[in-house]
Protein backbone atom coordinates (compact mmCIF):
# COMPACT_ATOMS: atom_id res chain seq x y z
CA UNK A 1 0.00 0.00 0.00
CA UNK A 2 2.05 2.80 -1.39
CA UNK A 3 1.51 6.45 0.90
CA UNK A 4 -0.32 9.15 -0.62
CA UNK A 5 1.51 11.32 -1.90
CA UNK A 6 2.05 15.09 -0.45
CA UNK A 7 0.45 17.96 -1.30
CA UNK A 8 4.31 20.07 -1.27
CA UNK A 9 6.02 19.08 -4.44
CA UNK A 10 8.84 19.56 -2.92
CA UNK A 11 7.92 17.98 1.08
CA UNK A 12 11.57 16.27 1.87
CA UNK A 13 9.49 14.25 3.50
CA UNK A 14 7.38 10.84 3.44
CA UNK A 15 3.78 11.88 4.34
CA UNK A 16 2.64 11.25 7.71
CA UNK A 17 0.24 7.64 8.02
CA UNK A 18 -0.68 7.19 11.59
CA UNK A 19 -2.33 4.09 10.48
CA UNK A 20 1.26 2.53 9.17
CA UNK A 21 3.31 -0.30 10.83
CA UNK A 22 6.39 2.22 10.88
CA UNK A 23 6.88 5.82 10.45
CA UNK A 24 10.43 7.14 10.12
CA UNK A 25 10.48 11.20 9.29
CA UNK A 26 13.97 12.72 8.81
CA UNK A 27 15.72 10.06 10.72
CA UNK A 28 19.81 11.54 11.17
CA UNK A 29 22.23 9.01 12.25
CA UNK A 30 26.00 9.82 13.60
CA UNK A 31 29.00 8.09 13.70
CA UNK A 32 32.33 8.24 15.34
CA UNK A 33 30.74 9.43 18.71
CA UNK A 34 28.59 12.01 16.97
CA UNK A 35 31.54 13.47 14.85
CA UNK A 36 30.84 12.00 11.41
CA UNK A 37 26.86 12.21 9.76
CA UNK A 38 26.16 9.01 8.37
CA UNK A 39 22.63 8.50 7.45
CA UNK A 40 20.36 12.31 6.75
CA UNK A 41 17.02 13.44 6.22
CA UNK A 42 15.68 9.65 5.51
CA UNK A 43 11.52 9.53 5.96
CA UNK A 44 9.37 6.83 4.91
CA UNK A 45 6.96 4.63 5.78
CA UNK A 46 5.73 0.83 6.02
CA UNK A 47 2.16 0.03 5.90
CA UNK A 48 0.19 -2.80 7.84
CA UNK A 49 0.83 -6.14 5.32
CA UNK A 50 3.11 -4.35 2.98
CA UNK A 51 6.63 -5.08 1.72
CA UNK A 52 9.16 -2.64 1.48
CA UNK A 53 12.67 -3.01 -0.26
CA UNK A 54 15.79 -0.96 0.69
CA UNK A 55 18.68 -1.20 -1.57
CA UNK A 56 21.89 0.46 -2.08
CA UNK A 57 25.68 -0.27 -2.42
CA UNK A 58 27.51 -1.32 0.29
CA UNK A 59 28.02 2.06 3.07
CA UNK A 60 24.66 3.35 1.52
CA UNK A 61 23.78 3.50 5.38
CA UNK A 62 21.06 0.65 4.83
CA UNK A 63 22.11 -1.37 7.85
CA UNK A 64 22.06 1.98 10.03
CA UNK A 65 18.52 2.90 8.59
CA UNK A 66 17.40 -0.39 9.70
CA UNK A 67 19.22 -0.80 13.15
CA UNK A 68 17.63 2.47 13.92
CA UNK A 69 14.35 1.00 13.69
CA UNK A 70 15.49 -2.03 15.79
CA UNK A 71 17.29 0.37 18.62
CA UNK A 72 20.07 -1.95 18.16
CA UNK A 73 22.59 0.39 16.83
CA UNK A 74 26.37 -0.42 17.49
CA UNK A 75 28.54 1.82 20.27
CA UNK A 76 29.58 5.39 18.68
CA UNK A 77 26.53 5.40 16.38
CA UNK A 78 23.52 7.13 17.61
CA UNK A 79 20.08 8.45 16.07
CA UNK A 80 20.31 12.46 16.09
CA UNK A 81 17.46 13.61 14.99
CA UNK A 82 14.12 12.68 13.59
CA UNK A 83 11.55 10.34 14.12
CA UNK A 84 10.50 6.51 14.14
CA UNK A 85 7.09 5.98 15.32
CA UNK A 86 5.89 2.08 15.25
CA UNK A 87 2.11 1.38 15.11
CA UNK A 88 1.88 4.81 16.65
CA UNK A 89 4.16 4.25 19.48
CA UNK A 90 7.35 6.38 19.68
CA UNK A 91 10.59 4.87 19.66
CA UNK A 92 13.33 7.35 19.19
CA UNK A 93 14.31 8.06 23.34
CA UNK A 94 13.55 4.65 24.39
CA UNK A 95 15.34 3.36 27.26
CA UNK A 96 17.05 -0.12 27.17
CA UNK A 97 14.16 -1.51 29.30
CA UNK A 98 11.82 0.15 27.31
CA UNK A 99 13.41 -1.41 23.72
CA UNK A 100 13.28 -4.60 25.39
CA UNK A 101 9.68 -4.87 25.65
CA UNK A 102 9.42 -3.60 22.03
CA UNK A 103 11.94 -6.03 20.18
CA UNK A 104 10.76 -9.38 19.75
CA UNK A 105 7.15 -8.52 20.33
CA UNK A 106 6.08 -5.15 18.35
CA UNK A 107 9.19 -6.05 16.08
CA UNK A 108 11.07 -8.79 14.87
CA UNK A 109 14.37 -9.28 12.76
CA UNK A 110 16.37 -11.86 10.66
CA UNK A 111 19.88 -11.39 9.80
CA UNK A 112 22.41 -12.75 7.33
CA UNK A 113 24.09 -15.89 9.10
CA UNK A 114 21.79 -17.01 11.83
CA UNK A 115 23.78 -19.30 13.47
CA UNK A 116 25.54 -16.15 15.16
CA UNK A 117 22.13 -15.44 16.34
CA UNK A 118 21.86 -18.69 18.31
CA UNK A 119 23.44 -20.36 21.44
CA UNK A 120 25.49 -23.41 20.20
CA UNK A 121 24.81 -24.76 23.60
CA UNK A 122 21.33 -24.82 23.46
CA UNK A 123 18.87 -26.37 21.74
CA UNK A 124 16.85 -24.20 18.91
CA UNK A 125 13.64 -25.51 20.55
CA UNK A 126 14.96 -24.50 24.07
CA UNK A 127 15.59 -21.13 22.70
CA UNK A 128 12.70 -20.35 21.09
CA UNK A 129 10.72 -21.35 23.96
CA UNK A 130 12.52 -19.06 26.49
CA UNK A 131 11.41 -16.24 24.28
CA UNK A 132 7.62 -17.30 24.39
CA UNK A 133 7.99 -17.58 28.20
CA UNK A 134 9.74 -14.65 29.00
CA UNK A 135 7.97 -11.82 26.58
CA UNK A 136 4.65 -14.28 26.44
CA UNK A 137 4.46 -15.36 30.29
CA UNK A 138 3.71 -18.97 28.67
CA UNK A 139 4.08 -21.81 31.17
CA UNK A 140 6.83 -24.36 30.00
CA UNK A 141 4.58 -26.88 28.65
CA UNK A 142 2.56 -24.58 26.86
CA UNK A 143 5.52 -22.73 25.16
CA UNK A 144 7.31 -25.96 24.16
CA UNK A 145 3.72 -27.13 22.47
CA UNK A 146 3.68 -23.74 20.77
CA UNK A 147 7.19 -23.85 19.98
CA UNK A 148 6.58 -26.86 17.65
CA UNK A 149 3.42 -25.09 15.80
CA UNK A 150 5.84 -21.78 14.81
CA UNK A 151 8.84 -24.56 13.88
CA UNK A 152 5.83 -26.09 11.76
CA UNK A 153 4.13 -22.81 10.12
CA UNK A 154 8.20 -22.00 8.61
CA UNK A 155 7.99 -24.87 7.18
CA UNK A 156 9.74 -27.01 8.97
CA UNK A 157 9.59 -31.01 8.51
CA UNK A 158 9.51 -33.07 12.06
CA UNK A 159 9.61 -29.72 14.05
CA UNK A 160 9.17 -31.74 17.22
CA UNK A 161 12.61 -33.44 16.60
CA UNK A 162 13.53 -29.87 15.08
CA UNK A 163 13.25 -28.89 18.51
CA UNK A 164 15.45 -30.98 19.88
CA UNK A 165 18.37 -30.05 17.67
CA UNK A 166 21.43 -27.52 18.30
CA UNK A 167 22.10 -25.11 15.77
CA UNK A 168 25.17 -27.26 14.58
CA UNK A 169 22.97 -30.05 13.44
CA UNK A 170 20.86 -28.07 11.37
CA UNK A 171 21.23 -26.53 7.38
CA UNK A 172 21.59 -22.98 7.14
CA UNK A 173 18.26 -23.04 4.90
CA UNK A 174 16.92 -24.59 8.25
CA UNK A 175 18.74 -22.14 10.77
CA UNK A 176 16.96 -19.41 9.13
CA UNK A 177 13.70 -20.70 9.34
CA UNK A 178 14.02 -20.99 12.94
CA UNK A 179 15.51 -17.57 13.23
CA UNK A 180 11.84 -16.46 11.06
CA UNK A 181 10.16 -18.48 14.41
CA UNK A 182 11.66 -16.72 16.85
CA UNK A 183 11.16 -13.58 15.26
CA UNK A 184 7.58 -13.75 14.48
CA UNK A 185 6.63 -15.56 17.53
CA UNK A 186 4.97 -12.76 19.35
CA UNK A 187 3.39 -11.60 16.45
CA UNK A 188 4.67 -8.10 15.74
CA UNK A 189 3.46 -5.33 13.46
CA UNK A 190 6.72 -5.25 11.46
CA UNK A 191 9.70 -7.71 10.28
CA UNK A 192 13.01 -5.99 9.47
CA UNK A 193 15.18 -8.44 7.06
CA UNK A 194 18.82 -7.82 6.66
CA UNK A 195 20.11 -9.37 4.00
CA UNK A 196 18.12 -12.51 5.17
CA UNK A 197 18.73 -14.60 2.17
CA UNK A 198 22.00 -13.44 1.39
CA UNK A 199 23.95 -16.85 2.09
CA UNK A 200 21.18 -18.79 0.87
CA UNK A 201 21.61 -21.21 -2.06
CA UNK A 202 18.83 -20.21 -4.57
CA UNK A 203 16.48 -22.94 -3.43
CA UNK A 204 16.29 -22.10 -0.28
CA UNK A 205 16.19 -18.61 -1.08
CA UNK A 206 12.99 -18.84 -3.01
CA UNK A 207 11.46 -21.46 0.06
CA UNK A 208 12.52 -18.25 2.45
CA UNK A 209 10.77 -15.90 0.78
CA UNK A 210 7.47 -17.72 -0.47
CA UNK A 211 7.72 -17.97 3.63
CA UNK A 212 7.91 -14.73 4.30
CA UNK A 213 5.16 -13.82 1.65
CA UNK A 214 2.89 -16.53 2.93
CA UNK A 215 3.26 -14.87 6.40
CA UNK A 216 2.53 -11.69 5.36
CA UNK A 217 -0.81 -12.32 4.10
CA UNK A 218 -1.68 -14.48 6.82
CA UNK A 219 -0.77 -11.99 9.28
CA UNK A 220 -0.82 -8.83 7.99
CA UNK A 221 2.75 -8.57 8.72
CA UNK A 222 4.86 -5.20 7.70
CA UNK A 223 7.93 -6.48 6.25
CA UNK A 224 10.98 -4.20 5.53
CA UNK A 225 13.61 -5.80 3.35
CA UNK A 226 16.97 -5.22 2.79
CA UNK A 227 19.12 -7.07 -0.13
CA UNK A 228 22.06 -6.37 -2.53
CA UNK A 229 19.76 -8.57 -5.14
CA UNK A 230 17.39 -6.79 -7.00
CA UNK A 231 15.69 -9.79 -8.16
CA UNK A 232 14.77 -10.62 -4.77
CA UNK A 233 13.54 -7.29 -4.30
CA UNK A 234 11.33 -7.63 -7.44
CA UNK A 235 10.02 -10.97 -6.31
CA UNK A 236 9.02 -9.95 -2.52
CA UNK A 237 8.45 -5.92 -2.11
CA UNK A 238 5.33 -3.32 -3.21
CA UNK A 239 8.03 -0.45 -2.91
CA UNK A 240 11.59 0.12 -2.90
CA UNK A 241 13.58 2.73 -1.58
CA UNK A 242 17.11 3.51 -3.00
CA UNK A 243 19.44 4.71 -0.67
CA UNK A 244 23.17 6.56 -1.77
CA UNK A 245 25.51 8.34 0.55
CA UNK A 246 23.30 8.35 3.49
CA UNK A 247 20.09 9.62 1.88
CA UNK A 248 17.27 7.90 0.06
CA UNK A 249 17.08 8.71 -3.41
CA UNK A 250 14.14 7.36 -4.96
CA UNK A 251 11.06 5.83 -3.35
CA UNK A 252 8.35 4.67 -5.40
CA UNK A 253 6.42 1.05 -6.25
CA UNK A 254 8.69 -1.23 -7.27
CA UNK A 255 7.64 -2.28 -10.84
CA UNK A 256 7.72 1.86 -11.41
CA UNK A 257 10.93 2.10 -9.72
CA UNK A 258 13.06 -0.79 -11.23
CA UNK A 259 11.18 -0.30 -14.97
CA UNK A 260 11.41 3.16 -15.44
CA UNK A 261 13.98 4.96 -12.69
CA UNK A 262 13.74 8.56 -12.31
CA UNK A 263 17.69 8.50 -10.52
CA UNK A 264 20.50 7.47 -12.41
CA UNK A 265 21.95 6.14 -9.46
CA UNK A 266 18.97 3.78 -9.37
CA UNK A 267 19.31 3.26 -13.34
CA UNK A 268 22.94 2.83 -12.30
CA UNK A 269 21.94 -0.33 -9.96
CA UNK A 270 20.25 -1.60 -12.45
CA UNK A 271 22.30 -1.55 -14.86
CA UNK A 272 25.33 -3.40 -13.27
CA UNK A 273 22.53 -6.16 -12.07
CA UNK A 274 22.09 -9.00 -13.77
CA UNK A 275 18.38 -9.28 -12.95
CA UNK A 276 17.03 -9.69 -16.48
CA UNK A 277 19.87 -10.54 -18.30
CA UNK A 278 20.99 -13.69 -17.62
CA UNK A 279 23.70 -14.36 -20.50
CA UNK A 280 25.49 -11.30 -20.04
CA UNK A 281 29.10 -12.04 -19.18
CA UNK A 282 30.77 -9.19 -19.09
CA UNK A 283 30.98 -7.67 -15.80
CA UNK A 284 30.26 -3.98 -15.30
CA UNK A 285 30.34 -1.68 -12.48
CA UNK A 286 29.60 1.57 -11.23
CA UNK A 287 32.44 3.97 -12.06
CA UNK A 288 34.19 5.79 -9.35
CA UNK A 289 33.10 5.53 -5.48
CA UNK A 290 30.88 6.46 -3.18
CA UNK A 291 31.71 9.89 -0.86
CA UNK A 292 33.48 8.95 2.11
CA UNK A 293 31.36 9.00 5.23
CA UNK A 294 30.45 12.23 6.50
CA UNK A 295 31.86 14.00 3.70
CA UNK A 296 30.37 18.04 3.21
CA UNK A 297 29.13 17.95 -0.41
CA UNK A 298 27.97 21.12 -2.03
CA UNK A 299 24.82 19.53 -4.04
CA UNK A 300 23.84 15.96 -4.91
CA UNK A 301 25.99 13.49 -3.11
CA UNK A 302 26.05 11.05 -6.61
CA UNK A 303 26.73 13.75 -8.94
CA UNK A 304 30.77 13.04 -9.05
CA UNK A 305 29.47 9.22 -10.76
CA UNK A 306 26.79 10.26 -12.57
CA UNK A 307 26.69 10.55 -16.44
CA UNK A 308 23.64 12.88 -16.35
CA UNK A 309 25.44 15.62 -14.11
CA UNK A 310 24.86 19.45 -15.00
CA UNK A 311 25.81 22.50 -12.85
CA UNK A 312 22.95 22.82 -10.98
CA UNK A 313 22.92 19.21 -9.54
CA UNK A 314 26.26 21.07 -7.68
CA UNK A 315 24.54 24.84 -6.64
CA UNK A 316 22.58 23.46 -2.92
CA UNK A 317 21.38 20.88 -1.32
CA UNK A 318 19.19 18.62 -3.34
CA UNK A 319 15.56 17.59 -1.78
CA UNK A 320 13.57 14.68 -2.19
CA UNK A 321 10.85 16.11 -4.01
CA UNK A 322 7.69 14.52 -4.81
CA UNK A 323 6.82 13.53 -8.66
CA UNK A 324 3.67 14.02 -9.94
CA UNK A 325 2.69 10.36 -10.15
CA UNK A 326 3.29 10.21 -6.53
CA UNK A 327 7.04 8.83 -6.43
CA UNK A 328 9.64 10.72 -4.35
CA UNK A 329 13.21 11.39 -6.20
CA UNK A 330 16.09 13.60 -5.26
CA UNK A 331 17.68 15.10 -8.85
CA UNK A 332 17.12 18.00 -10.21
CA UNK A 333 16.88 16.60 -13.50
CA UNK A 334 14.87 13.65 -12.51
CA UNK A 335 11.62 13.84 -14.41
CA UNK A 336 13.34 15.47 -17.66
CA UNK A 337 16.01 12.75 -17.97
CA UNK A 338 14.13 9.34 -19.93
CA UNK A 339 16.82 6.84 -17.93
CA UNK A 340 14.59 3.56 -18.58
CA UNK A 341 15.22 4.21 -22.46
CA UNK A 342 18.76 5.72 -22.27
CA UNK A 343 20.24 3.10 -25.07
CA UNK A 344 24.06 3.50 -22.84
CA UNK A 345 22.84 2.20 -20.14
CA UNK A 346 20.36 -0.47 -20.92
CA UNK A 347 18.39 -1.03 -18.16
CA UNK A 348 16.29 -3.89 -18.82
CA UNK A 349 12.38 -4.80 -17.78
CA UNK A 350 12.05 -6.66 -14.42
CA UNK A 351 9.48 -8.55 -13.69
CA UNK A 352 7.41 -7.44 -10.89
Amino acid sequence: MPHSPSSDPAAPGAPTDPSAALSVEGLGVTVSSGRLTAVRDVSFTVGRGEAVGLVGESGSGKTLICRSVLGLLPPGCAVSEGEITLAGEALTGLSRREWDRVRGTRVGAVFQDPASYLNPSLTVGRQLTEVLRVKLGLDRARADARAVELFAAVGLHDPAEVARRHPHELSGGMLQRVLIAVAVACAPDLLVADEATTALDVVVQAEVLELLARMRAEQDLALLLVSHDLAVIAEVCDRVLVAYAGELVEDGPADRVLNDPLHPYTEALLRVATVGDWERRELEVIPGAPPEVGARLPGCRFADRCAFAAPECLSGPVPLRQTADGRRVRCVRGEELDLSRAGAHGTREVAV
